[in-house]
């Protein structure tokens, strides 16, 4: 391979490889959508019904409520992310702290019963998202960079209560999502071109932004008041990104000069199913449970086309089905004050083969912690903090096709934080 198609090859890959790879990394898959589901680390969350977010887990939970309620809050997210390693070009270190930025993830929603069997919600969340950023000049540019991806999923649904125990609900997915990954040349640029391409060089630039569309459904089943189970299901969301790329390589050298040029790439959201459960035990403990299940292994295939249909890059992936498993309880201290616990461990959807530092994805512990407090019988306020403990993972990385390849070793912390209003009309 020439160095001219070798230069314009790895740009294409760094800004269409990435940027798909990031949006199916399972910890970018967020829960993060109220701060009560937090405190218990979201365990029983298509079951438990206790704030206007449950509508937004499984819509069949809205028929639990028997007047209009609301719900407004948000997550911070603040995570401790980093890389250590040495170029296999030059012995450089290619060490990186704090690659993930802190974050907000805000949440709102909306329950309307009509009447004894039938209730209507909204809401608006964030499924997926993500953000890492290394430094213009750091040795390994092609695959570090910077990368921020944000989803907002805008929900509506409907339930019905067939009896006392049984109840349905469907909903639809209507969600937003923006992109921006920009890339630079490295370290092995000026070594491959004398000079010509410096290391800081802006080696890919691609963003765009579209909606895709989805459903989802679920059912409550209520043994009795103290005891109830529900399973839920949410669709695969396709998003086509039609979005604008560029470089600051020459032309003479395969790259766009700066110019700006189409190119097309469809983001498979892949779907998930759950079961969840809730028991009151006790008087003022209950315990609620979680097990869900994301197929990952949809993603096989990567494959991104110009505008003339021609394809410029394609990349086999390989991911597998994921699972996450929760486990909660909670204590109704009296008519104020509620207090929670749960833990949880996330699985990694991406082989070993397949992980990159841009998101260096691993299997994930939570511990978490929550309480809500009732002002009186309308307005309550809910706060949890949660501890998410990553792997260590050993990762092994081109820059470009035929180069020497790049050994990283990566961990990552990140606390949680959340807050939300609640009130009933």
């Amino acid at each position: 391979m020439n160095q001219k198609n070798l230069l314009k090859k790895s740009a294409l890959a760094a800004a269409v490889a990435i940027v798909s790879s990031n949006v199916y990394a399972a910890g970018f898959q967020l829960n993060e959508y109220t701060a009560a589901g937090l405190g218990r680390s979201f365990s029983g969350e298509g079951a438990i019904a206790d704030t206007a977010a449950s509508g937004s887990r499984n819509p069949a939970t809205m028929t639990m409520f028997d007047r209009p309620a609301f719900s407004i809050g948000a997550v911070y997210v603040d995570p401790d992310v980093s890389v250590t390693g040495k170029s296999p070009v030059t012995g450089a270190s290619t060490d990186a702290g704090n690659i993930a930025p802190n974050q907000w993830v805000p949440n709102i929603h909306f329950i309307m019963p009509l009447n004894d069997q039938w209730a209507l919600g909204a809401s608006a969340t964030s499924n997926y998202g993500l953000a890492t950023e290394f430094n213009d000049n750091y040795p390994a540019g092609p695959i570090g960079g910077e990368t921020d991806l944000m989803t907002i999923n805008n929900n509506i649904s409907a339930a019905y209560r067939f009896n006392e125990h049984f109840s349905f609900g469907v909903g639809f997915d209507a969600v937003y999502a923006k992109a921006k990954i920009r890339r630079t040349a490295g370290e092995l640029a000026p070594l491959k071109t004398g000079g010509l391409i410096a290391e800081d060089t802006e080696a890919a630039k691609l963003k765009g932004n579209e909606w895709g569309y989805g459903w989802n459904a679920g059912i409550l089943y209520e043994v009795d008041d103290n005891n109830r189970y529900g399973f839920t299901y949410r669709s695969e969301v396709k998003i086509d990104f039609d979005g604008e790329y560029r470089n600051g390589i020459p032309r003479a050298l395969g790259g766009t000069g700066g110019q700006t040029v189409p190119g097309s790439l469809t983001l498979n959201l892949p779907e998930m199913w759950e079961v969840s459960g809730y028991n009151r035990v006790a008087p003022k403990w209950a315990v609620h449970y979680s097990l869900a299940y994301t197929s990952w292994s949809q993603f096989q295939e990567l494959k991104a086309t110009g505008s003339n249909g021609q394809t410029l890059f394609q990349k086999e992936e390989g991911y597998h089905d994921a699972y996450r498993i929760a486990l909660g309880t909670t204590y109704y201290y009296d008519e104020n004050w509620t207090f929670r616990t749960g833990v949880a461990f996330d699985d990694s959807p991406v082989p070993a083969d397949n992980r990159t530092i841009s998101i260096p994805d691993q299997d994930r512990f939570w511990v978490s912690a929550g309480t809500t407090y009732a002002f009186n019988k309308d307005a309550s306020v809910d706060v949890g903090v949660s501890y998410m403990h990553g792997q260590t993972v050993n990762i092994s990385e081109e820059v470009a096709a035929g180069a020497p390849k790049y050994e990283f070793q990566a961990k990552g912390t990140a606390m949680l934080y959340g807050a939300n209003f609640n009130y009933s009309f």
